[in-house]
């Protein structure tokens, strides 16, 4: 499989080029563009959050515990002193950074159910709805920035593919296929809450509507995007 730093700089690569060609052709604002390529950037080490030792899995659970925290202490403004508000989001943090973390991994398996194109798909899907439903952001731009996850995920699986090939020893390593797979058919447990997150996630998105509906002003001159000179 490829290393962090591999993973990282490629789907960042890709987020760059992916934001640009948005922003070119379907006329998406610069603050916008820069959040397609930061999900498509966190989307390329996503696959690897089962992995318990990674750098993913820690920095995923620690944002994701300081984010918890600061809503719940915010929820509760009204109700509680500084001292009260600050010890809730000393327990959230704790509980969602140490005990949740430990509670994921212990039913997760590297390159299992989260290590797949259904995954890729729900990862990209719970982006739309977060940015929809908790960031405010239009139907369409949830939807840009969703896909952006996806191409990352898709990104880390195809390069993990590539690295189960040894061109130099011209074999193909034990790993091979692990990877770029449609569903974890080994560990029907977890590709089923997958597939069911994954529903539950459609039915909560914005319309995919308008994001057809950006997808129709796309530029028909394409070929300019990329050789604007007239010699």
């Amino acid at each position: 499989m490829a290393d962090f730093n591999t993973h990282i700089f490629t789907a960042t690569a890709v987020g760059a080029v992916y934001a640009t060609v948005a922003t070119k052709g379907l006329s998406i604002p610069t603050a916008p563009a820069l959040l397609l390529a930061a999900a498509t950037a966190v989307g390329g080490i996503l696959p690897d959050i089962d992995l318990k030792a990674s750098t993913p899995s820690r920095a995923l659970f620690l944002v994701l515990g300081a984010m918890i925290a600061i809503l719940g202490m915010l929820q509760h403004v009204p109700r509680f002193s500084v001292l009260e508000l600050l010890a809730l989001g000393a327990i959230l943090f704790v509980v969602v950074r140490f005990l949740l973390r430990a509670l994921f991994h212990k039913f997760t398996v590297h390159r299992g159910s989260l290590h797949s194109l259904a995954a890729s798909l729900m990862f990209g899907v719970g982006t739309a709805v977060l940015c929809h439903r908790y960031w405010q952001q239009d139907a369409d731009i949830s939807w840009l920035v969703g896909t952006g996850v996806m191409l990352g995920c898709l990104t880390h699986l195809i390069l993990d593919e590539i690295y189960s090939v040894d061109f130099t020893g011209a074999r193909v390593k034990r790993s091979f296929g692990s990877a770029l797979k449609v569903i974890d058919t080994a560990r029907w447990p977890g590709s089923a809450a997958v597939i069911a997150v994954t529903i539950v996630g459609l039915w909560m998105a914005p319309p995919v509507s308008a994001f057809v509906k950006r997808l129709q002003t796309i530029d028909p001159n394409w070929q300019s995007w990329f050789l604007a000179l007239d010699f």
